[in-house]
């Protein structure tokens, strides 16, 4: 009985350290990207601080914009919780859930092109290969998730 319970024990932390390190490793990644891509740039100091400026300010009006998301998703809950309620509570609900996202994406869709016209015409060129080369591996992401979820 207790080598299994110490079995349960070791494979439990096993995972628990890998999901760690894979967490710790997907973070290096995106930041060696970023570090990338700002030396590709070869951004002015003045160009430097005007998009640490907008970073700052994107990242105030977002903490605003995913708590207001958070909001609809507790407010959905709270419907659901409820019961009894109808198809048109239900799909307010979920049309208020879609619009908190649709303000997040169209806020970082202006922060992207507030901080690309920044840039000069070669700087604009290295951004363009280099955002098409993230989006290609993260539509390679996604469908490696919808293949595992399809499996199970």
């Amino acid at each position: 009985m207790k080598i299994r319970i110490f079995a349960l024990m070791a494979v439990i932390s096993a995972l628990v350290i890998s999901q760690d390190f894979f967490a710790q490793e997907m973070i290096q990644g995106r930041d060696k990207d970023r570090l990338q891509i700002h030396q590709k740039l070869n951004l002015t100091e003045e160009q430097q601080e005007k998009a640490d400026i907008l970073k700052l300010a994107h990242q105030k009006e977002m903490v605003d914009l995913k708590a207001n998301l958070e909001k609809r998703k507790i407010e959905m809950a709270e419907l659901k919780n409820k019961g009894n309620y109808t198809r048109e509570e239900f799909l307010a609900k979920t049309n208020d859930i879609i619009s908190a996202r649709n303000k997040i994406a169209l806020s970082l869709a202006n922060h992207q092109m507030d901080v690309y016209q920044l840039m000069d015409d070669n700087q604009k060129k290295e951004w363009n290969k280099f955002s098409g080369e993230l989006g290609e591996r993260r539509e390679k992401r996604i469908m490696k998730m919808i293949k595992d979820v399809e499996v199970e």
